[in-house]
């Protein structure tokens, strides 16, 4: 049976995982959108995880590093990182960013 559930990201409370990010988590059973607002230079460090992820940007620009390259991401952006990809990067001024994961990351939930 279908739910739905209306969120308004103003209401969604912010959580600040490391300095110079906020974030904003909403969960489903299998797919989490996380919206960031990360501070002009900013890092997050090369890391993987097994989760799918696309990164849409939203205002800035995020200079993404992978295996295959470095990249700017400016806003209407969209990148895939498949599941185990080492990616990071740093923010060129400052970013709003909607990350979608699947499956949900459970370690998001309980910091």
């Amino acid at each position: 049976m279908l739910d739905p559930k209306a969120y308004d990201w103003d209401k969604v409370p912010e959580d600040e995982p490391m300095a110079g990010v906020r974030r904003q988590i909403i969960a489903g059973d299998k797919v989490m959108l996380v919206k960031y607002h990360i501070a002009d230079g900013t890092i997050f460090p090369r890391h993987n995880h097994p989760h799918e992820q696309f990164a849409f940007i939203l205002e800035g620009t995020f200079r993404m590093e992978t295996d295959k390259g470095t990249f700017d991401l400016g806003p209407g952006c969209v990148c895939h990182v498949p599941s185990g990809e080492f990616h990071g990067g740093r923010a060129v001024g400052d970013v709003v960013e909607v990350d979608v994961f699947s499956p949900i990351r459970e370690d998001y939930l309980t910091s």
